[in-house]
C-alpha cells in the first residue's frame, strides 16, 4: 500500500511496480511451456487460463498445472471449464439470448443443463456480467479491437447482439447481474437464488426503461389535438 509509506521513506527507496500482465501475452507464454513438457493442449484450453489468470503469470502457472495433472497429458477446453466451473461460451451467449427475449422457462432449461455440466452458480453470473461489458463496449465502439483470448465466433455474436440492443438495455442488465452476484454469494443455495436472479431479469424483458418513457412523453406532448378537443379546449 504504497500510499501508507511515507515519502522520507520513498525518496530512499528504489520502487518496482507490479502490473498486471495481458491475457493474450499469458497464453503465448503458457503455449511455449506446454510444448516444451511435451503436453497436448488445445488454444481454447490455453486462452481460458490465462483470462482466469486475471493478469497474474504465477496464478495461471498454477491453474496450468492443474488442468495437466487432471487431463493426464491432454488438456481440451471442455476439461478446463468443468474443473473451473465455468459455462460454456454458446451456452453463455444461448443464456442471455433468452434473457433478452423475456423466455423464463427456457433460461431455466439452460441454467439446469450448466449446473449438470458442472458450471458453478456465481461464475455463471460472473461470466454474463463479463458478456454485458463486452457488448457494452462493442456498443461503444462496434469496431473495437477485442482481446485475442475473444474468439472470432465470440466476436461476431457479440457485435450482433451489441446492435440490438440499447444502451439503457445493457446498463439495466448491468445493475441486475451486480445486484444478483451479492445475492448468490451470500445464498445456502446458489442455484436457487441464480434462479430467481435470471427470472427477474428476464421478466424486465419489455419493461419500458426511463429513456423510452421520456420519448413516449414528448410524444404525447407534441402530439396535434383532434379538432374537437381543441374546440372544447377553447
Amino acid at each position: 500500500e504504497i500510499r501508507k509509506v511515507p515519502v522520507t521513506i520513498l525518496s530512499r527507496c528504489q520502487r518496482f511496480d507490479l502490473r498486471r500482465v495481458e491475457a493474450d501475452v499469458i497464453a503465448d507464454y503458457f503455449k511455449k511451456i506446454v510444448k516444451k513438457e511435451k503436453v497436448e493442449a488445445a488454444d481454447e484450453a490455453i486462452d481460458i487460463i490465462a483470462k482466469c489468470a486475471d493478469g497474474s503469470v504465477r496464478d495461471g502457472l498454477s491453474l496450468l498445472d492443474q488442468a495437466i495433472a487432471h487431463s493426464g497429458g491432454k488438456v481440451s477446453a471442455d476439461m478446463v471449464r468443468s474443473m473451473l466451473g465455468l459455462a460454456d461460451k454458446t451456452a453463455l451467449f444461448d443464456l442471455f439470448e433468452r434473457l433478452m427475449q423475456g423466455k423464463a422457462s427456457e433460461v431455466l432449461r439452460i441454467v439446469s443443463d450448466m449446473k449438470a455440466s458442472g458450471a458453478d452458480a456465481l461464475m455463471i453470473l460472473q461470466d454474463l456480467a463479463e458478456l454485458v461489458y463486452l457488448l457494452t463496449k462493442l456498443k461503444i465502439e462496434p469496431n473495437l479491437k477485442l482481446d485475442a483470448t475473444v474468439s472470432e465466433i465470440e466476436a461476431k455474436k457479440g457485435r450482433e447482439l451489441s446492435a440490438k440492443l440499447s444502451m439503457a438495455v445493457l446498463t439495466r442488465c448491468w445493475q441486475m447481474i451486480l445486484k444478483g452476484i451479492g445475492e448468490v454469494k451470500d445464498s445456502s443455495a446458489s442455484f436457487t437464488a441464480l434462479e430467481m436472479v435470471l427470472v427477474r431479469i428476464a421478466y424486465a424483458y419489455g419493461v419500458a426503461t426511463p429513456m423510452d418513457i421520456m420519448k413516449e412523453l414528448k410524444w404525447q406532448k407534441d402530439r396535434p389535438l383532434p379538432g374537437n378537443v381543441m374546440a372544447e379546449t377553447v
